[in-house]
């Protein structure tokens, strides 16, 4: 009587075949691989952006500080009334100071004895006065001017200050602002290159479409997260998107975007 055969020994499983087995497989990865690698393209072309407008804005807070530019405008209107407020302030003085001399001249014919005709001593005498007259309102006009320019250059003396002070803070932020800058340059040049090795892998078909979705749609890849599309939050029919989980470049019904399923 012949013995039953083992049964873990009977069972002979299929083999694949090795030319269809060997095919399938770099297909399947190639796919996961385009649609993996447009996704970190996508990434990496946003944070290369960002990185270069933050490289742009310090180039330019390096090359120009607003608010010290403000202050050193606002010193520089300020400075010309001053000037103006000490020159009217010197005319002024030129004035009273010649009618001080004129009332001391009038003064000393007057009472020199040299002039005797009483007329004449009257006339002198009404000269004097409305010279008199005349040298009050200029005094007083004198004092406001003075007034108003020590408020002014009190002004500019504070603004003077402040304009020192924020230079001084700007050649400080400027140390740090060329560390950062340095370092955003290293940035973009890395991701500049990630970009390039990217495109270079992925090929030319693939980026021209990927190009095309950026600038139709803005967003080229989109993920899909419970079921949602996040481009446009709508339900994306579960086999679009495990086939998008296979590796497929699968595009979103409703928005068109390449969908992706990590």
């Amino acid at each position: 009587m012949k013995a039953a055969p083992d049964s873990a020994a009977a069972f002979h499983p299929t083999p694949p075949d090795p030319l269809t087995y060997q095919e399938c497989l770099p297909t399947i990865a190639a796919r996961m691989s385009v649609a993996s690698r447009l996704y970190q393209l996508q990434t990496t072309e946003q944070q290369l952006r960002d990185q270069r407008r933050r490289l742009q804005e310090t180039e330019s807070r390096l090359d120009h500080n607003d608010e010290l530019a403000a202050a050193e405008s606002e010193l520089s209107d300020l400075d010309s009334r001053l000037n103006a407020a000490e020159k009217h302030q010197r005319a002024l003085e030129w004035e009273v100071d010649d009618l001080n001399a004129k009332i001391h001249g009038l003064n000393e014919r007057l009472y020199s004895g040299t002039v005797r005709n009483p007329k004449e001593l009257m006339s002198l005498e009404q000269d004097i006065q409305g010279l008199k007259k005349h040298l009050a309102g200029k005094e007083e006009q004198l004092l406001e001017a003075m007034g108003d320019t020590e408020l002014l250059q009190q002004e500019a003396a504070t603004l003077r200050q402040r304009v020192a002070d924020l230079a001084a803070a700007w050649e400080e932020e400027k140390v740090s602002l060329r560390d950062v800058r340095e370092s955003l340059k290293t940035d973009v040049a890395r991701l500049s290159e990630a970009r390039t090795a990217i495109r270079q892998e992925i090929g030319p078909e693939a980026s021209q479409r990927y190009d095309q979705l950026t600038k139709a749609k803005g967003l080229a890849m989109v993920k899909v997260e419970q079921g949602r599309c996040k481009g446009c939050n709508l339900t994306v029919p579960a086999g679009l998107w495990q086939r998008a989980r296979a590796g497929e470049m699968v595009e979103c019904g409703s928005c068109g975007r390449l969908i992706y399923v990590e």
